[in-house]
């Protein structure tokens, strides 16, 4: 019990300090419930947490719970009126801070209302929370993850490609060439590039660092063969109750991240109805994905293309196994195979130093034909991919591909 605590404590701290400077209110809930775990072990909530998480990794608990807490908020229960106050999403403006910091200058003080009305909720709904933290999966729905992919794809200027989602959740970034990006500089409205069929602008990516002449005005997306998402537990959107819940993972102040989504719910359900229809599987990783990609992947030798973000910490032996998998897979293959991964450091093979900021992701390609392998380390990535800093393997990569295009014309 006690080892079990301080790796909640940890990950609520770990929480807190990411959330600061980004998300206001959220770094507040992480801060005070790291605060009760450390001070108050017989707390009521403390107690329940511990009974209620069963054996749920650390990490999964910080996220479950404020999504539950989330759902229960977009729902409009009653016993959660008045922390709904201070969710954005719903339309709260209370501050859930004291309008000072403490002795270090970094951390938000929680008031004692804030601290009252989460205190409630949280008890007033501990078996609904309790429910939902055991059955529930976290989901990957940030849907401006798309560029992942779709930069690389339109870079190497492929005519069409078959997308594979390692991670899926819903599968909203599937379709992301159906949204619309902005790559902007950093410090200016500079635009760098757009990417996208989607209109107006919906995700602005600040970026900074050497890109030579990798990125045009306008790049067109390939064309989509085949939209394929890989999940141990797909999440389906087939009702406004499932939708809702999806909702509740996204940090409740960033109300612009939730319109971001409920925009890729419809684009969703429009390529569904009218375009390459997106098909979800349940599998685990990575054991089952040769055989899956054998089904799936058939006809011409167009590329195919596989892509995570920010799943190896769920994966049994953290992803270790993945690259054999799909490298096992792909030499056998008589087409390019590229697999682009956002991914913490320590899970990807990087020769580029560490991360800029707290908490970033390594943006990878890794490329096959044949037996001949190549690897590039893009840049560096903020989780939610708003802010990207470029490392000299975007040239490489766009390079790659323009030299590639002028031997197939010769």
């Amino acid at each position: 019990m006690k080892e079990q605590l301080a790796q909640l404590v940890h990950r609520f701290r770990q929480q807190q300090q990411f959330a600061i400077g980004y998300s206001p209110l959220y770094a507040v809930i992480f801060g005070t419930i790291a605060e009760w775990l450390t001070n108050a072990p017989d707390d009521p909530v403390v107690r329940w947490l511990l009974q209620a998480i069963e054996d749920r990794p650390a990490f999964d608990i910080t996220n479950l719970l404020l999504a539950g807490l989330h759902r229960e908020i977009l729902r409009g229960v009653d016993e959660v009126a008045a922390l709904a106050a201070y969710y954005p999403t719903v339309g709260g403006n209370a501050s859930p801070a004291l309008l000072f910091s403490d002795n270090r200058g970094e951390l938000p003080v929680a008031s004692s209302p804030f601290v009252e009305a989460l205190r409630k909720a949280i008890l007033a709904r501990r078996h609904v929370l309790q429910t939902f933290i055991q059955k529930y999966t976290v989901q990957t729905n940030e849907t401006g993850r798309g560029i992942s992919w779709l930069l690389p794809a339109c870079l190497a200027r492929w005519d069409g490609v078959h997308l594979i989602d390692l991670g899926a959740s819903a599968g909203l970034n599937l379709i992301a060439e159906q949204r619309s990006f902005q790559i902007s500089g950093l410090d200016d409205d500079s635009i760098l590039m757009t990417l996208g069929y989607g209109q107006p602008v919906q995700f602005v990516v600040r970026v900074e660092g050497e890109i030579g002449n990798a990125l045009a005005a306008k790049c067109r997306p390939p064309e989509i063969l085949s939209r394929t998402g890989c999940d141990l537990h797909p999440f389906y959107l087939k009702s406004t109750a499932d939708e809702i819940t999806l909702a509740s993972f996204i940090w409740a102040d960033q109300v612009q991240r939730l319109q971001r989504l409920r925009e890729g719910i419809g684009a969703f359900h429009e390529v569904n109805r009218k375009g390459v229809p997106v098909r979800l599987n349940s599998l685990s990783l990575p054991d089952e994905l040769s055989a899956l990609l054998d089904r799936q992947i058939n006809g011409p030798n167009e590329p195919v293309l596989l892509y995570n973000t920010y799943i190896k910490m769920y994966l049994p032996d953290k992803g270790q196994m993945m690259r054999k998998h799909i490298a096992d897979w792909a030499i056998t293959q008589d087409r390019s195979v590229v697999w682009i991964q956002w991914e913490p450091s320590q899970y990807v093979a990087v020769q580029s130093g560490q991360e800029p900021h707290f908490g970033w992701l390594a943006w990878t390609a890794d490329l096959w034909r044949g037996h001949d392998q190549y690897q590039f380390h893009l840049g560096w990535v903020h989780p939610h991919g708003h802010h990207v800093q470029w490392l000299p393997g975007l040239q490489a990569w766009n390079f790659f591909w323009r030299q590639d295009a002028g031997l197939a014309k010769g």
